[in-house]
């Protein structure tokens, strides 16, 4: 009923003239044994804008709400060139540009994405990125977002839905003293080596993926690949568990694993979904491959969890629980993750905010 929907309004709009220009939006790809993994959307311009500073309340309402009635593009063809190589494809019917770009020998880190395309006579372009993270950096860092980096309040109800529509990247708060935290992860402990590439797992929608990048942006967190799910009326409602983001998470986490067998990585999640479960089941699954599992605790208060120090950190089937940034730096720090700096800003980070 969806697709019938969608190409109803697609053919009604072009047949009276009242479609908008198609664009591509790019997201964050990655780059692993010689190919260029690329994905973007084909849409019709949307017609609501971000402005520096935010919008005004009804105008962040609207842009939320528009997020989810963008008309996809289907079967536009498209050009992706990435160093100097070029694969021609055609997005799917969700407007999905998925393409694989034989680069060979590139160097670590970040590299340009060209889009082109021709729609009805229009010349389309985008410029979007895709890492090849260093092995000299000995580490990556795979994390959640909703709960673990971005305040959303999952298990809040109401609340959460507040945030979601009635904010924009501006107004939405960052998990005290995460910033400082995971850019002092990137950074590391010894300045010889390169930062460490951060790669973003959610069950969130791709819809948000435009107000993610920008919360990281002006949040100032580090710049990596986001990996989100596509929510529509056609998509399975569940797992085997109950739960379609246990499998999305476990896939996205598989295909990072098996994408750079030479790094180990860092695996970051909070208790309000199922990080904990999943988590588990790759440190059994990938001892060698997981150097740590950190899970913070929001299923209480801050103020009811003593501050245990990180010789005293709970740990459950050797996931490290902790209750807030500063404990999770200290850990860190224990680890050999980050220096004493990143420790001391990521205190100074939350004081701050008293």
């Amino acid at each position: 009923m969806e697709d019938l929907a969608t190409q109803t309004l697609r053919t009604g709009k072009r047949v009276t003239g009242l479609s908008r220009p198609t664009v591509i939006q790019p997201y964050r790809g990655f780059v692993a044994d010689g190919i260029a993994h690329v994905r973007a959307r084909a849409m019709e311009q949307p017609i609501f804008d971000v402005q520096p500073g935010g919008l005004r309340i009804d105008a962040t309402l609207a842009a939320n709400l528009l997020r989810w009635v963008v008309l996809d593009i289907a079967g536009l063809k498209v050009s992706v060139t990435v160093a100097g190589n070029t694969v021609t494809t055609h997005s799917n019917a969700d407007g999905f540009i998925v393409a694989k770009v034989p680069v060979e020998d590139i160097e670590p880190g970040w590299h340009e994405v060209l889009f082109h395309a021709e729609d009805q006579g229009r010349e389309v372009t985008a410029r979007g990125r895709v890492v090849l993270p260093d092995n000299s950096s000995k580490v990556g860092f795979i994390t959640d977002i909703d709960d673990t980096i971005l305040v959303t309040g999952m298990t809040e109800g109401l609340k959460a839905v507040q945030r979601t529509l009635l904010r924009d990247a501006y107004g939405r708060q960052p998990v005290p003293g995460t910033p400082s935290l995971y850019r002092g992860l990137a950074r590391g402990t010894n300045p010889k080596h390169p930062e460490s590439t951060f790669f973003y797992v959610s069950s969130g929608p791709w819809n948000l993926y435009d107000m993610l990048t920008q919360f990281l942006g002006v949040r100032g967190f580090p710049r990596g690949p986001i990996f989100l799910t596509d929510w529509r009326p056609g998509s399975p409602p569940s797992d085997s568990e109950g739960k379609l983001e246990s499998n999305h998470k476990r896939a996205r986490i598989r295909r990072i694993l098996d994408a750079y067998p030479k790094l180990k990585f860092v695996l970051i999640g909070d208790s309000g979904e199922r990080d904990e479960q999943i988590y588990s089941e790759f440190l059994e699954s990938d001892p060698t491959r997981i150097r740590a599992a950190i899970i913070r605790d929001i299923t209480v208060e801050d103020a009811e969890v003593p501050d245990q120090g990180p010789s005293k950190t709970r740990k459950k089937s050797g996931l490290i629980r902790v209750r807030d940034s500063i404990q999770m730096a200290q850990v860190a720090h224990d680890l050999g993750l980050i220096d004493e700096l990143t420790v001391d800003e990521v205190t100074a980070e939350i004081d701050a905010r008293v």
